[in-house]
């Protein structure tokens, strides 16, 4: 197969995987990037970055829709370090992007999102890394290992321990709020 029709069958995969993913890349940078405009933006140069090298993308046992997610998070990474800010209440922002019966959404009901959103600063880059493949970017424990370069049973402990720190910081807030009186 010539380099043409590789490129033309890998630009048409990522058309389908734009129509699949678009929402759930969003979602995951607007968690990052703490904007919903700019997470739209930066999802759409992540397609455009991916068509551009397309060319160059060599499977290696790893999902395309991985190879999106590094591109998401270096896109990300990249914006970030340009605006040198973070806004105060990026889940909010995540979440508008969501559609009514987003499981993502389901899995955090009953919590405040801007407890959650404190309690998220509490854990470490990969656990909050993880939290945010698995439930913001939908992905499965294998394609957010494929993503952090890990296995997928690292990323499950990884999620486990991350989940369980949550749970320990929100409960200390709680603790602390009845405390105080509030």
């Amino acid at each position: 197969m010539s380099g043409t029709d590789q490129e033309r069958q890998g630009v048409a995969a990522l058309t389908d995987l734009f129509e699949e993913y678009y929402e759930r890349i969003t979602r995951y940078i607007a968690v990052r990037v703490g904007n919903q405009a700019d997470a739209e933006e930066l999802a759409s140069d992540v397609f455009v970055r991916a068509v551009e090298n397309i060319g160059s993308f060599q499977w290696r046992g790893v999902p395309l829709q991985a190879w999106l997610y590094r591109i998401a998070h270096n896109v990300a990474v990249d914006h970030l370090r340009r605006s040198s800010r973070r806004k105060s209440s990026p889940l909010d922002e995540a979440t508008a992007v969501a559609g009514p019966h987003d499981p993502e959404r389901e899995v955090f009901l009953g919590m405040e999102r801007e407890e959650l959103l404190k309690a998220m600063e509490g854990l470490s880059d990969a656990q909050r890394e993880t939290i945010t493949l698995r439930f913001f970017g939908g992905l499965t424990s294998a394609e957010t290992g494929a993503v952090m370069n890990r296995n997928s049973g690292a990323v499950r402990e990884m999620q486990s321990s991350a989940l369980k720190r949550l749970r320990t910081i929100m409960e200390t807030e709680h603790s602390t709020l009845e405390l105080e009186g509030r």
